[in-house]
């Protein structure tokens, strides 16, 4: 096939493996390059990487490239593709990777690219093609909408922001949990500490993946519900309450959030219930899927609110967020998460970041040690400031654990 020059020179910078190059890789996330080896080997179906924006969604591609190098792939098989690069705006890549013998081909901000979806179901059906195809791209509508067109041949990976775990290999001070609800997980942010760093992420993600996307008319009202929802970390909340404050009708709030989720910012939990009704029109808890991201919004302020939200992304991190809710009863005592095991096993999680044992034990409230729907509560744990004990009260046993420990932890059972 015909390609331009400039188009060419742009492909052979954009593959500097190809002149056996190396390039600077950073810090490896490992547990992401696992991921995708198996889903890679174990299926023909196209791998999508979502993420939102500058969570590292292109490092990891790069990192997995030279890591099927160094397994003996040969590098002039690989084929990588920026798309959001205007120099390929008018490349044919349909023709381009149809008519090539590359084994492995990655196309990063796939979504900048028209009719993306159906070149990729093109590529994908084409018989006796074995190429292993892998995009990236947001986590938005952008994407979402427009794999419908690859139904039965596409599956995901989601990259989220730093895990504790992984803030470790980041960032080497002294005080790692005080650092890691300060800066969050964005992995630029961590490295550099840039000042306005996720301001201008914030800005970017509103305006590029929401506004653009949903035509909404008033970006300002979307940054006052983040500002709103950061304000009320750990608290039950609503739509209404919210629409309320900023004289806006319900059903654009309920709107708003719905994006703000969309985009992997913000997520939701529920009241646990065996009632669906219950469970979907309490009011929810709304937690920030980046801690960092949150202090943008608020600063570094009320550490108890904090620590929850942290206590939050591990569990869904381990058990999923469609996983965890929360439990609250007509008089007000609660439990800040309830995570369901399976159908009939459940566990019972506190956030109590305090590094006085009697006052721990003082402020747990009463529906704590209740049980609930028949469920087996295989464990009820506390997590503190630095205190690690079990011991028995109210006949029930209760675990006290640190939050580096719980942080540390890829299970908790």
């Amino acid at each position: 096939m015909k390609i331009q020059e400039l188009q060419m020179k742009t492909v052979e910078l954009l593959n500097p493996w190809w002149k056996n190059i190396n390039i600077e890789l950073g810090i490896t996330r490992t547990k992401y390059l696992d991921q995708i080896e198996k889903i890679v080997k174990n299926r023909n179906q196209i791998l999508f990487i979502l993420g939102s924006r500058r969570v590292g969604k292109t490092r990891i591609i790069l990192q997995y490239i030279y890591k099927l190098i160094n397994s003996g792939v040969d590098s002039k098989k690989i084929l990588f593709l920026s798309l959001d690069n205007s120099n390929l705006d008018s490349l044919d890549w349909y023709e381009y990777i149809s008519e090539s013998d590359f084994e492995y081909v990655f196309l990063d901000e796939v979504h900048y690219f028209s009719k993306w979806a159906q070149i990729l179901k093109s590529l994908y059906d084409l018989p006796n093609k074995k190429v292993k195809i892998i995009c990236s791209g947001p986590s938005s509508q952008a994407i979402g909408d427009s794999r419908a067109f690859l139904t039965g041949r596409s599956t995901s990976l989601i990259v989220t922001p730093l895990t504790y775990q992984e803030f470790s290999k980041f960032s080497k001070t002294g005080d790692l949990i005080h650092d890691y609800l300060f800066y969050g997980g964005y992995p630029e942010f961590v490295l550099e500490k840039e000042p306005n760093y996720l301001n201008e992420l914030i800005k970017d993600i509103i305006e590029k993946d929401i506004v653009k996307v949903h035509k909404v008319k008033n970006n300002q009202y979307l940054f006052d519900v983040c500002q709103i929802l950061a304000k009320q970390i750990g608290y039950k909340s609503s739509s209404n309450k919210i629409a309320s404050v900023l004289k806006l009708d319900n059903k654009t709030v309920e709107n708003y959030i719905q994006y703000l989720k969309e985009v992997k910012l913000i997520d939701v939990v529920y009241q646990y219930s065996d009632s669906l009704n219950k469970k979907l029109y309490s009011p929810k808890k709304y937690y920030f899927n980046d801690l960092g991201m949150r202090n943008s919004f608020v600063g570094f302020s009320d550490i108890g609110s904090l620590v929850e939200n942290a206590v939050f992304l591990h569990l869904s991190k381990v058990y999923g967020s469609k996983n965890t809710f929360y439990l609250s009863d007509s008089l007000s005592n609660e439990v800040d998460f309830i995570v369901k095991l399976d159908e009939n096993r459940i566990l019972y999680i506190e956030s109590k970041y305090n590094n006085l044992k009697s006052a721990v034990i003082s402020s747990i409230s009463k529906l704590y040690f209740k049980d609930i729907y028949n469920k087996e509560v295989v464990e009820r744990i506390v997590i503190t400031d630095n205190i690690n004990e079990e011991f028995s009260l109210n006949n029930k046993e209760v675990k006290l654990v640190g939050l580096d420990k719980f942080l540390d932890s890829l299970k908790t059972v």
